[in-house]
């Protein structure tokens, strides 16, 4: 396995930053899962994280970037298609260990599919000039907020 890590266009990095956070979210959940955390405090978190950090992303990779590369690529319909199935998850109400389990390993799937084959490929393929106009929209990352009750530890 190649660990180099991966040279990410500007125009990108943002968005990598925030799938950290992403990784670190699925990464409480499973500790989460692993000592069988209060399920009201995970969900207090999860529907947190969903809402302020998970919705604007998607909107804003569907929307301002995926557009511009083209919604018929293979690869943006995959990412696409899990960012509805991760919608799901999240809008189960009484989510179980099992629902938490899903979602993080899901979360997890989707990061690596965006970061090692659909960034690669938009940076490589998509035109500088549209490259340019994503990074005028997403100028700084969405930063993540500490939560306060540590579930997880």
């Amino acid at each position: 396995m190649n660990n180099t890590p991966i040279k990410r266009h500007d125009a990108l990095k943002n968005l990598s930053r925030e799938h950290h956070d992403g990784l670190i979210f699925a990464l409480r959940l499973q500790k989460g899962v692993a000592k069988k955390a209060e399920l009201q405090k995970m969900e207090n978190y999860a529907s947190w994280f969903w809402k302020h950090h998970l919705v604007p992303h998607f909107e804003l990779e569907e929307k301002y970037l995926f557009s511009k590369f083209g919604d018929e690529q293979l690869l943006v319909q995959k990412a696409k298609q899990q960012h509805r199935e991760l919608e799901s998850l999240f809008e189960i109400e009484s989510k179980s260990y099992s629902d938490f389990k899903i979602i993080y390993e899901l979360l997890q799937k989707h990061i690596r599919l965006e970061e090692r084959e659909l960034f690669m490929k938009i940076q490589t393929e998509l035109e500088a000039s549209k490259l340019a106009e994503f990074q005028a929209i997403h100028k700084s990352q969405n930063s993540c907020e500490n939560w306060p009750d540590k579930f997880w530890k």
